[in-house]
Parts: structure tokens; sequence; C-alpha cells
């Protein structure tokens, strides 16, 4: 018997669509590429920079960044255990972040927020090719402090945790939100000396109140930390560290 034929063009059911690509998977190669390239050149570039000390300044950097979004995190994390409301929530991390920097940021001596090393680096403070070295340590110490947090909570409990969102409206305001914000933050960091006696109880309360008055992030390594937790990274890039750096080179400029 003869095979039917089949059905001409237009009646055949189209095959399906291939399966969309993992962006994660696309990009790994690419990376693995990028830290080959980088690995032997930074590794020599470490060696030298340890007769200089910063060696030990990138590792107080990684592991102060790692405790200081660590905490918070836990915090964020507790009061959504204890099923607390949005304002008590927000009371509890402010407070966290207030007894961070009075007690972990400025013993240390280190900057523990990427815009504010942006800053230092503009203002001449700091190298560029440390700065860079700084910002990595500090992102990497975010990216280790989530991955804790997501091992450690509940699985119930990770909707908790994610990227501030940004300010309302279009992208150009909530940049310009985001900037000024970071640019008032980097210039009270650059220039607390000239606060006078209880310097870490000053700034640690300016702080807190510009995250009340602004609630932005005014950290681009805290808003990777929670995007990285969330696998959302809408407006990462754009607002957290576009706005942010803006505003740290502002500071920075101004500070010189």
């Amino acid at each position: 018997a003869e095979l039917p034929s089949p059905m001409p063009w237009p009646f055949r059911r189209p095959p399906p669509p291939p399966p969309p690509a993992d962006p994660a998977v696309e990009i790994a190669p690419v990376l693995v590429a990028i830290l080959c390239c980088w690995c032997i050149p930074l590794l020599l570039y470490l060696a030298a920079a340890a007769r200089r000390g910063l060696a030990r300044a990138l590792v107080v950097e990684a592991l102060g960044s790692f405790a200081f979004k660590l905490f918070v995190h836990a915090a964020i994390v507790g009061s959504a255990w204890c099923a607390l409301g949005g304002d008590a929530t927000a009371a509890v991390v402010q407070a966290t972040v207030w007894l961070l920097i009075v007690l972990l940021a400025f013993p240390s001596g280190a900057f523990l927020n990427s815009a504010i090393t942006l800053a230092a680096c503009a203002a001449g403070k700091l190298a560029q090719s440390d700065a860079v070295l700084y910002i990595g340590a500090q992102f990497a110490g975010s990216a280790v402090a989530v991955e804790a947090i997501r091992a450690l909570a509940p699985l119930d409990l990770h909707g908790a945790i994610g990227p501030p969102p940004p300010a309302e409206g279009s992208y150009s305001s909530a940049i310009l939100h985001e900037a000024l914000f970071a640019g008032a933050n980097c210039l009270l960091a650059l220039n607390s000396s000239a606060l006078g006696t209880g310097t870490p109880l000053k700034v640690a309360t300016i702080v807190i109140l510009l995250i009340r008055i602004g609630g932005a992030c005014m950290d681009p390594s805290a808003a990777f930390a929670g995007a990285l937790f969330a696998g959302r990274y809408t407006d990462l890039v754009e607002v957290y560290c576009v706005g942010a750096a803006l505003g740290a080179i502002a500071a920075g400029t101004l500070s010189r």
C-alpha cells in the first residue's frame, strides 16, 4: 500500500518553537573567558599590591560588605518570620543599618559602599585601579552574604528579599532621584570629619534620615545583592548603578 502523501505546506501544523535559551547558560562561557583572561594579571597585581597593604584593605572591604549585607538581609528575613508590618520591618532594618554604621563601618575604616568608593576616587583620595578592586570586593562580599541567607533562611521567607523599587515616574526621574540621594550620602561620607565629636553617631543618624526621606538605595552593591537573591535585574544598571555613579562622581568632584 502506498503511504499517504504529506499534506501541502499551508495545511501543515508548524513545528513547535524551540525552548527559550537560558540567559545564564549563554553568558556563562563569556564570564569564564573574561575571568581566565584577567586571572593572571589580577594575581600579579594583587601580589604587588600586598606590599603596600592593598590586599589587606580588599579583605576588609569584602568581609565588611559580607557582614553588612548579611545582617541587613537577616533583619529583613527575621521581620518577615515575625510577620511584622511594613513600617515595623523598615524600622528594624534601619536600626540595623544604624548599628552597622556605628559598630562596623567606622571601626573598620572600610567604605563598604560602592558609590562612596567611586566618590573617593573622584575626589582624588583613592587610585582608580584600587577603586575598581575595592568595588569588586564589595560586590563579591555582598553576593556571598545573600547566598548565605539563601542557604539558611526558610524557603517560604525568600520572597521578602529583592531589589529595592526605584522612584515612581520615568527612568530619568528615577535616575535623578537615586543620583541626588547617593550624592548626598557620598558628600556626608567624604566630609564626615567636619561633624566633630560623635561623628559615627551623627553620620549614622543622617544616613537613616536620607533613607527615610528618599527611600533611595544609595549603594549599587546593595542593589546587586537584592537583585541576585531574587533573580530580578530590572533597573539594576539603569537606576541603581548609573544613578548612584552620577551622584558619587558629582560628590567626589565637589569634595576635591
